[in-house]
């Protein structure tokens, strides 16, 4: 169902779209996958499909950003080539101007094209041109983990089609493709690259629901797709391929361990610190200088085994505690009345987020 929120005169939507009920997608030779061509035929008589284009004209034509579920958080999309659509984001989220943003592509074809834009083209959307090049150092990272939560960073192209607020003054840019099916369905449509940081504000926690996009935003934005909870629930991990040796700028949803499986990649460098300074210059990527997923309420980190003398301990006299566990503790491991522990099903799939009464 489709909901609204009014905030200080502004209207909030929230579109529902089931991925399933849009239509068919059509993968072309050679690699039948997203890396390569596809293409979608729309349901003609689908509410789903009709709400996505609803968000797409949205990004084409106005300034004011879209949210949408990709398989890491909820993004806030704009178009990257438009400077008034860049623009909205930073002011819906009241983000730092230095703070670069990552480019959203929905196939290997526009992310080349994006990379060498012809005269006729200047927004990467065009077949036309010679194809540009993405660093070899990069293609066992894209063979494994895209479409997926991973960000690499590449060489800004000059002329560069995107917006110059996408990279903060910086000569590099991160560009990542979502594994999520309604996600690459919103750029494809829309046919320009989106410039998309997580849909929340500025330095508060990423969003993996729309209701959690509108608890933030509700009267900043016009339109939040709810596509359902995110699969992944954190950030795509950063990683630069430009230096030597490569580094990770920002963890998320690739491990070092992963990336150190991959050719070229096995001594890979830590390139970002656990703390933050305001005093730094333009950061490489998203997340190195601004706090980041900062909650409101204090957090007590546990390592080894969670019990219910530990959790009593540090529960407030008046309201409730929180646990975030990994997928290899249970919170039925508790020695507690199941009572007490309310179910979030609202948090993503692996996050195993409860509440303790």
């Amino acid at each position: 169902m489709d909901q609204d929120k009014q905030t200080s005169g502004n209207k909030t939507q929230i579109l529902t779209v089931d991925v399933d009920k849009i239509g068919d997608f059509i993968f072309h030779e050679p690699e039948k996958t997203f890396l390569g061509d596809w293409d979608i035929n729309l349901a003609k008589d689908s509410q789903d499909a009709k709400n996505l284009l609803q968000a797409v004209k949205q990004l084409q034509t106005s300034s004011r950003p879209v949210a949408f579920p990709t398989e890491t958080v909820y993004g806030l999309g704009a178009d990257a080539t438009r400077s008034d659509a860049v623009a909205g984001i930073y002011a819906a989220k009241q983000r730092p101007a230095d703070n670069p943003l990552i480019v959203h592509i929905s196939s290997l074809g526009q992310l080349r094209r994006l990379l060498a834009p012809t005269a006729g083209s200047q927004d990467g959307s065009s077949d036309a041109g010679t194809q540009g090049e993405i660093p070899a150092i990069y293609d066992p990272l894209i063979s494994r983990f895209w479409p997926g939560p991973l960000t690499i960073l590449l060489p800004l192209p000059n002329p560069s089609p995107l917006a110059p607020a996408v990279t903060g003054s910086l000569s590099s840019f991160g560009v990542r493709m979502p594994s999520s099916r309604l996600a690459l369905a919103l750029i494809y449509l829309a046919g320009r690259p989106l410039a998309a940081p997580s849909a929340n504000a500025s330095t508060k926690p990423s969003p993996t629901t729309a209701a959690h996009v509108l608890h933030d935003l509700a009267g900043r934005i016009d339109l939040i797709i709810d596509g359902g909870p995110c699969t992944v629930g954190i950030e795509s991990t950063v990683v630069d391929g430009l230096t030597r040796p490569p580094a990770i700028l920002r963890p998320g949803g690739v491990s070092i361990d992963m990336i150190r499986q991959c050719p070229g990649w096995e001594h890979v460098a830590i390139g970002y610190s656990n703390s933050h300074s305001a005093q730094m210059g333009a950061p490489r990527a998203p997340g190195m200088k601004y706090k980041h997923y900062s909650p409101k309420a204090r957090v007590i980190l546990v390592h080894g085994q969670l019990s219910f003398g530990l959790v009593a301990k540090y529960r407030p006299a008046r309201g409730k505690i929180g646990l975030a566990s990994t997928m290899k503790w249970r919170v039925e491991d508790l020695e507690m009345p199941q009572q007490t522990i309310i179910q979030d099903h609202n948090a993503p799939r692996n996050s195993g987020t409860n509440d303790l009464l």
